[in-house]
């Protein structure tokens, strides 16, 4: 036993101190959860100020109304940054720079057309790099021009157009699910980026494998009195204990740092102790599997990455299409994070007992079959 935990605590002591390491696993998680939680804080609000403009340059009173219905339409303030403008070439240019995501250009002659009865095109220019944002911008401008077609044929049905019209006849009531506690982007992504980077703990702790093993240290250690399974063991729990330090410090960092409110303590540490034994059995499969630190090098991060990408702790799991839900049940990354966004939302640990179990099933499975390659 004393054996065991000597080699354990070599082998922790090696880890933190490679600063390449403590690079990876602790600060990079706090450097993206900053990054990718500030970028998609403007989605989540709602507060996106897409830069857009509207040239009206209708000589009658057409245009002034379209424009003020729809300025004044319910949710369009916060969302778009409209600038109402007479110059239809510089704002042309700015939407050929890049300045303007999209805008719109109302005819001179819209409202003579639209008295004689004759159809009107309203030009739509967008910018080819912000296809998605001026995208949202052409939804819009399109159901407020239907809308007020709508309002013209009606006017023509019953002999008179609606007095002071605006594009607030018809609205959206938004009713939101009732939840515990509504989550922040912040919270997602460090939850979504502390499961993601415990599982790059197993790359290193395969390094130290391949390195002891190019060295012939392992060779020296499996002759030596001490049984192989104790060498073996001993060299996973010093992974575990990596691990662990390694989840406590995000942990305590994302709540002084961020602010983030984990919610109930025994259901979040059963969660991050599952994922810190998943890591560890990927640890003694990549070991296992590659005989050199270039082969885990680039078997490593590839299967991180994709167990991370298929998990959602890049993208939220909410978006992500269906035909990726298979590949979802095997990335102990899935499983944690969705355990960790059920606890950030009040979860206990009764809720979120079968996602670590799981994990936990995960990671012994490929700790078995690790050992069994390593210690034969």
């Amino acid at each position: 036993m004393r054996a065991l935990f000597n080699i354990a605590r070599k082998d922790a002591t090696l880890l933190a101190r490679d600063k390449a390491a403590v690079l990876v696993l602790i600060v990079m998680p706090f450097a993206l959860i900053f990054i990718l939680g500030s970028a998609f804080s403007g989605i989540e609000s709602g507060d996106l100020d897409i830069p857009v403009a509207i040239v009206n340059e209708d000589d009658g009173a057409v245009g002034d109304e379209f424009v003020k219905g729809l300025k004044d339409a319910e949710g369009i303030d916060g969302l778009f940054a409209i600038t109402v403008s007479d110059d239809a070439a510089e704002v042309r240019t700015r939407v050929e720079k890049g300045d303007l995501c999209a805008a719109m250009i109302i005819p001179h002659d819209a409202s003579k057309r639209i008295e004689a009865g004759e159809p009107v095109a309203i030009e739509m220019l967008q910018d080819p790099g912000s296809e998605v944002a001026a995208g949202v911008w052409v939804g819009v401008a399109r159901a407020a021009v239907s809308y007020a077609s709508a309002e013209i044929i009606v006017g023509r049905v019953v002999g008179e157009l609606p007095p002071n019209g605006t594009l607030d006849a018809v609205t959206v009531s938004r009713v939101d699910a009732q939840i515990d506690k509504e989550l922040s982007m912040m919270s997602y992504y460090s939850a979504g980026m502390t499961a993601m980077f415990l599982l790059f703990g197993s790359m290193f702790g395969a390094f130290e494998f391949a390195k002891e093993r190019r060295e012939r240290t392992l060779d020296r250690m499996f002759v030596a009195p001490t049984n192989r399974t104790v060498i073996v063991v001993g060299k996973g729990l010093g992974i575990i204990f990596v691990g662990i330090a390694q989840f406590a410090l995000l942990l305590v960092g994302t709540s002084l740092v961020f602010g983030i409110e984990w919610g109930n303590v025994a259901a979040i540490l059963v969660l991050g102790m599952a994922e810190v034994f998943a890591a560890t059995g990927m640890a003694m499969a990549l070991a296992a599997i590659g005989k050199t630190e270039r082969a885990i090098g680039a078997v490593g991060p590839a299967l991180i990455l994709l167990f991370s990408a298929t998990g959602g702790s890049m993208i939220p799991i909410d978006i992500m299409p269906l035909w990726l839900k298979p590949a979802q049940v095997v990335s102990p990354v899935y499983w944690t994070l969705s355990g960790f966004l059920k606890v950030l939302q009040g979860a206990g640990f009764a809720d979120v007992a079968g996602y670590a179990g799981v994990v936990f099933c995960i990671g012994l499975a490929l700790y078995i079959f690790g050992v069994w390659r390593l210690r034969y």
